[in-house]
């Protein structure tokens, strides 16, 4: 099959990396994947290769910086026109923002093809604009967001949504349940594995030194909750460091502090190295709508990496650690996540939780697994769609 996918992130970053995963894995399996993305920083040309068998294409935007987020018109027109005439057999909407949706729905007329609509984020209705944006934003903004998040879901032929939550939600909407595929994200295998020591070396690191790590973005509130947490835990373990890894989204003033650091950007192998050099990875969410809403993609890198993970009693990733065994999951308070924090440093089965976690990043939340339910739903899609006609 000849597939579409839309996606209105910065390539590289958010639902891109979902969706390029998963056309890399649909190409392996003999399909032809076109990917169309937004550039980081290009306003007028129009740039596009192919990555791992994949078309990818980035289109301007006039807006900058995190702007670059799926609203701007410009953006949208130059993607219709670009895909105006295209052939395709399914057209897969990587979320439902105009520059996504309104060429996802003018293709899909034009070429007779059955539209997907992926939900992977929980945006409106109380959920992350509420949560990340300030009074004046969610008042004016909120109410477009939701509209655009909601309105078009009826005229998809077939869903994938990342969690039970936006399951449910969409099942609220009136939308058959049958039509549903629940698709979490899956892992990326890591084949070049450095052991713990040389990870620890590498990074200048004692190898008695009680590591816990944080990859990625963390919101405000999460962030005051590991704040208290960990001063907790300092009382036990004085020795204790948690690093934060990568981009926060914060001021690097804000993640700092007794046994607290934060790297910044780093690259792909240091990202790797601290990784492995770890003894858990955390996952700390409060219990708000936006959690309940999503699947962090942070949990694939420490399942990946044979890290055990402790995560906080939100959404379906928490059920996914305990049924397996991948960590630790404790209520979304400072003193349980504390506890966690003690646990997981002296622990003697760490190397058994990670094994678990990275059987299931191996297994079946390998991308590889994760595409082969998407290859079998676009077939049942395909055939309901041309049964209706």
């Amino acid at each position: 099959m000849k597939l579409l996918f839309l996606n209105h992130n910065v390539r590289g970053r958010g639902t891109y990396v979902r969706a390029f995963h998963l056309g890399r894995e649909l190409v392996r399996r003999g399909h032809e994947v076109v990917l169309v993305t937004t550039s980081e920083r290009a306003r007028w040309t129009v740039r596009e290769e192919e990555v791992n068998g994949v078309r990818v294409v980035e289109m301007p935007d006039l807006w900058w910086g995190p702007a670059r987020t799926g609203w701007d018109p410009y953006n949208t027109i130059r993607r219709i026109r670009r895909l105006r005439a295209s052939s395709f057999d399914v057209v897969h909407a990587f979320d439902s923002r105009p520059a996504v949706v309104l060429p996802a729905l003018r293709v899909a007329a034009e070429c007779g093809a059955p539209l997907v609509m992926d939900w992977a984020d929980w945006w409106g209705r109380g959920g992350r604009i509420h949560e990340r944006s300030g009074w004046l934003v969610r008042t004016l903004f909120g109410p477009v967001e939701t509209w655009f998040e909601e309105s078009f879901r009826s005229r998809a032929a077939g869903a994938t949504v990342i969690c039970s939550a936006l399951g449910e939600r969409l099942q609220g909407m009136g939308y058959p349940d049958e039509r549903i595929l629940r698709l979490p994200n899956g892992c990326v295998r890591f084949d070049d594995m450095p052991s713990r020591s040389a990870a620890r070396a590498s990074l200048g690191l004692a190898a008695s030194t009680p590591l816990l790590v944080h990859v990625g973005r963390i919101m405000r509130p999460d962030l005051a909750l590991v704040k208290d947490a960990l001063a907790q835990a300092l009382q036990q373990v004085p020795a204790l460091r948690l690093v934060f890894v990568g981009a926060t989204g914060l001021p690097a003033g804000e993640t700092s502090g007794p046994g607290l650091s934060t790297t910044g950007f780093v690259s792909e192998r240091e990202l790797q190295q601290w990784l492995f050099a770890a003894d858990a990875g955390i996952l700390p969410m409060l219990d708000t709508i936006g959690h309940r809403g999503r699947w962090p993609g942070k949990l694939s890198d420490y399942m990946s990496a044979g890290v055990p993970a402790i995560v906080t009693r939100v959404g379906d990733v928490a059920g996914l650690v305990e049924q397996h065994g991948a960590g630790w999951v404790v209520r979304p308070d400072a003193t349980s996540l504390a506890n966690a924090f003690v646990e997981a440093v002296r622990a003697l089965d760490r190397h058994e939780r990670g094994a678990a976690g990275r059987t299931l990043a191996h297994g079946a939340l390998s991308w590889c697994s994760v595409a082969g339910t998407l290859d079998a739903f676009y077939g049942q899609v395909t055939n309901d769609w041309k049964a209706a006609a």
